[in-house]
C-alpha cells in the first residue's frame, strides 16, 4: 500500500464509518465516487478493499494513540495515566463507534488485517501494556500479565463503545465514558 495523499486520506478517514457499516460491503469505485476521486486513483494506491480497510483503521488507531497520549500525564501516578488513557480512548471511539466493529472485524480476519491489527499494536497496546506493567511493578495494579491485561482492557473499551452504539445510546456521553472508564481502571486497581 502507498500511502495516499493527505486531502485523500482525510476524505477516507471521514467516511470510515460509513464505508465499514455498508451491507453488501462498499466496493472501491463506489467509495472513490463517495470521497470525489477516481477509481484508478485508489487502486493507485490500494490493491483492494481490504487494503484500504487496513488503512483506515490503522490510521484510526493512530489518531486515537494520539488522543490519548494528549490526554494522559507522562508525570501522573499509573493509575491516573490508566484512567485518563481508557477515557481518552472511550472518548475517541465513542466519536467514531464504528471504527470499533471494524476492529473487532479485524481479529477474526487475521490473515488480511494483519497491517490494522499491527497498527493497533504498535499505537494502542504496545504503551498500555508497558503502563500496566508499570502499574504492576509499583503495586499500583494487580495483574498477572500485562499483555493479557492490555487486550482486556482495549476488548472492554471496542465491546462497551460498540454496545453502547448499537442499542441506540450515545457512545460519546461523557457520563458513560467516565463510567465505563472507571469500571475498567478498578478491574486492574490494587
Amino acid at each position: 500500500m502507498k500511502t495516499p495523499s493527505p486531502d485523500l486520506a482525510d476524505k477516507l478517514l471521514a467516511v470510515t464509518e460509513q464505508v465499514l457499516r455498508t451491507e453488501p460491503p462498499m466496493r472501491l469505485q463506489d467509495i472513490a465516487q463517495l470521497v470525489g476521486a477516481s477509481r484508478a486513483t485508489l487502486y493507485y494506491y490500494f490493491s483492494g478493499r481490504e487494503d484500504l480497510l487496513a488503512f483506515l483503521l490503522s490510521a484510526h488507531a493512530e489518531a486515537g494513540a494520539r488522543a490519548v497520549e494528549a490526554a494522559t500525564d507522562p508525570a501522573a501516578p499509573p493509575e491516573h495515566r490508566l484512567r485518563a488513557s481508557v477515557s481518552a480512548m472511550i472518548e475517541y471511539l465513542g466519536g467514531h463507534p464504528g471504527v470499533c466493529a471494524g476492529m473487532l472485524g479485524s481479529f477474526g480476519d487475521a490473515g488480511q488485517m494483519r497491517e490494522a491489527l499491527q497498527a493497533n499494536d504498535t499505537w494502542i497496546l504496545r504503551p498500555l501494556r508497558a503502563l500496566l506493567a508499570e502499574g504492576r511493578n509499583s503495586g499500583s495494579f494487580i495483574l498477572e500479565d500485562a499483555t493479557d491485561a492490555a487486550n482486556a482492557v482495549v476488548g472492554a473499551v471496542l465491546v462497551g463503545v460498540l454496545g453502547r452504539a448499537m442499542s441506540g445510546a450515545d457512545a460519546a456521553d461523557p457520563h458513560f465514558r467516565h463510567g465505563l472508564a472507571d469500571q475498567i481502571t478498578r478491574g486492574v486497581l490494587a
